[in-house]
């Protein structure tokens, strides 16, 4: 009997569980290149559980074609960037004509309202935004062109700061989670300017994620809807 009870109890806490796990897949950004002048790159946009390992494939991705992307070159010229499904992530490419860095930028604001009551999310408008950057040669002369939830990366010393943005403005007391390549995983909490920091573990690719819900109900595309959930997800490597 109470082998039975305790299985039914795992079993409702797996159920309830379920639901959080799903919702911790997210898009990232990946580069393959050489870091040289005229020599093409490629993006990689995938989804699935960083942290995880988990890349999903096929049918999972079909509707990551709502995602624009573009690339900023350091002048500020920026230029849209066809992309192709995979089987298991979406793949663009562009050549770099100069040295400098090269934002590259996402955005899914045309996503029909969804019904994530079950992830306690009610039913919201959702609004996603990638970032990376790509670096070619020593040059840095990118201004950084801000989406309207943003986080953006810099060095100092032996830590990352972080910043995060809303409509342009520093996002203070706010909850970033930081995912290295060993899958290591970190919550911070930004301060009054939006900044928060780390001190990385050491080479690879890290991803950075954040959320803002906006609780102004509304409507879109003819659904009406409680929230909007925005969510910004940046990739960047320490060699």
């Amino acid at each position: 009997m109470k082998k039975k009870i305790l299985f039914k109890m795992v079993s409702l806490f797996t159920m309830m569980c379920l639901p959080f796990l799903s919702m911790a897949h997210g898009y990232w950004f990946e580069t393959q290149g050489s870091g040289k002048i005229g020599s093409p790159v490629k993006i990689l946009m995938f989804y699935g559980e960083y942290a995880s390992g988990i890349r999903e494939k096929g049918d999972r991705l079909n509707k990551m074609n709502e995602l624009s992307v573009s690339v900023i070159d350091g002048d500020g010229n920026q230029s849209a960037i066809t992309m192709t499904q995979q089987e298991t992530h979406w793949e663009g490419t562009f050549t770099p004509k100069k040295e400098g860095t090269y934002q590259v930028l996402a955005i899914n604001d045309t996503r029909e309202v969804q019904d994530w009551t079950k992830h306690n999310l009610g039913v919201t408008r959702p609004v996603q935004f990638l970032r990376t950057i790509y670096q070619v040669g020593k040059t840095n002369s990118a201004k950084n062109k801000l989406q309207f939830l943003d986080i953006t990366v810099s060095k100092e010393k032996d830590k990352v700061l972080l910043t995060t943005y809303k409509d342009q403005k520093g996002l203070p007391k706010t909850k970033v989670t930081v995912i290295n390549p060993q899958t290591w995983e970190k919550s911070l909490f930004t301060n009054e300017k939006g900044e928060s920091s780390f001190t990385p573990t050491g080479k690879g690719m890290y991803l950075v994620e954040l959320e803002w819900i906006d609780n102004t109900p509304g409507t879109f595309k003819g659904k009406d809807y409680q929230t909007i959930r925005y969510k910004s997800e940046t990739t960047f490597v320490l060699d």
